[in-house]
């Protein structure tokens, strides 16, 4: 969490960190700034004190208005005598950094992240800094939430589960028609029409879906990456697998919410599909915790459960091409996938850890059933984030 970045910078010997961006583009500028823009800012922070931000006047004062930032650099005169030599501020990056490092930066050591852009970084150089890249300081800190945060994934959760119920309605109302296909107002339903119910969804609530959400009807579902083709037409029996990452447009957090769906008659083999995957996830649920290793404690509650239902993980049978072949989860937060990825062997888990909880199984015969949560870890245990709908819809 942003609380931890001092410590973060003593724990990489560096005296200072500098960034530069927007936030529509580079989460780490939203989540050290809270300024939703997309205008390019300068994110400076010297080791214990308050991070400051560099831009010219009238950016400066929607920061005061938008940002929870207080310490501001005034860039306007700079950029005014630039312009009046005929030089485009952008393109002079090593006069607003020398200038900002004269006024500002104290130590030996500057750190900047690997999307800092490379005319930048060649500036700083060129200025005579000791520059030190440090590509995990800011996943590392994003990888645990404040309350804040938390609330703000709760809100996405809130927002994505509304969403899900609408669609989930549509289908239940859907009518079975002709070769199984399901019919809504006389018209097959399809991918198309559950994405764009979707987005209406969401927009209403003042999140947006994202562009490579998944809706993926019977056997393409056995693809777990496959997103869906608009045409591709709904089916009884079939399972529907459905999965969404909205992201609120004003917070900019996420949420990850996964169900499959069926309408109609579920026959014994899907229903095995869906025991199993539920059964793994209330025994990752029973193990997620503080403390808890990632892999030997809570991936393998997963696998380990799917395996005494009969079903193979590419984790314990790297040779398996059906059963769930893919990891279990991953962290989110501004960025649908981020730190802690639950692949890490070594690591454990941390209270304020946000992540995806998504067990899966495949069978190219059926295609696939996943049902996937979020959680926040607590030190007593893990908290959903995701309530109000049923991990088994069956309608």
């Amino acid at each position: 969490m942003l609380e931890d970045l001092d410590k973060l910078m003593e724990d990489r010997d560096i005296d200072a960190l500098i960034a530069k961006g927007n936030a529509f583009e580079i989460p780490d500028i939203f989540w050290l700034t809270g300024f939703r823009s997309p205008d390019s800012i300068i994110y400076f922070k010297q080791h214990d004190q308050d991070g400051v931000v560099a831009a010219a006047a009238n950016t400066l004062e929607r920061i005061k208005k938008q940002s929870f930032i207080e310490a501001t650099y005034d860039l306007t005169e700079t950029y005014t005598e630039m312009m009046k030599e005929g030089k485009r501020p952008s393109n002079e990056p090593k006069q607003i950094f020398g200038e900002i490092f004269d006024k500002l930066f104290d130590g030996d050591v500057v750190g900047v992240p690997n999307h800092l852009p490379s005319n930048a970084l060649v500036a700083l150089q060129e200025i005579g800094l000791d520059i030190k890249v440090v590509p995990n300081l800011l996943k590392n800190g994003r990888a645990t939430k404040n309350a804040d945060e938390i609330k703000a994934i709760r809100k996405a959760g809130e927002a994505t589960v509304a969403a899900f119920k609408e669609i989930v309605q549509t289908i239940k109302d859907a009518e079975i028609g002709e070769n199984s296909r399901l019919m809504s107002e006389g018209k097959p339903l399809t991918v198309r029409d559950i994405k764009l119910e979707l987005e209406h969804a969401l927009l209403d609530r003042r999140a947006e879906l994202a562009e490579d959400s998944i809706v993926a009807v019977g056997q393409k579902g056995f693809d777990w990456h496959y997103l869906g083709n608009l045409d591709d037409v709904l089916k009884a029996g079939e399972p529907i697998i459905i999965d969404v990452f909205p992201r609120l447009k004003e917070d900019r957090y996420v949420a990850d919410v996964t169900r499959t769906i069926v309408k109609g008659e579920v026959d014994d083999e899907l229903q095995a599909m869906f025991d199993a995957v539920v059964d793994a996830l209330h025994a990752v649920e029973d193990t997620l915790a503080a403390g808890a290793m990632i892999d030997e404690d809570v991936n393998m509650a997963c696998y380990k459960t799917l395996e005494k239902h009969g079903f193979k993980s590419s984790r314990l049978d790297p040779e398996a091409k059906e059963g769930m072949t893919h990891g279990l989860g991953h962290g989110i937060g501004l960025e649908v996938h981020e730190y802690p990825f639950l692949y890490d062997r070594e690591s454990a888990f941390e209270s304020g850890n946000v992540v995806a909880i998504e067990p899966g199984v495949y069978i190219e015969s059926v295609g696939g059933v996943r049902i996937e949560n979020d959680y926040v870890v607590t030190d007593q245990g893990a908290e959903r984030l995701t309530t109000g709908l049923d991990d088994l819809l069956f309608l």
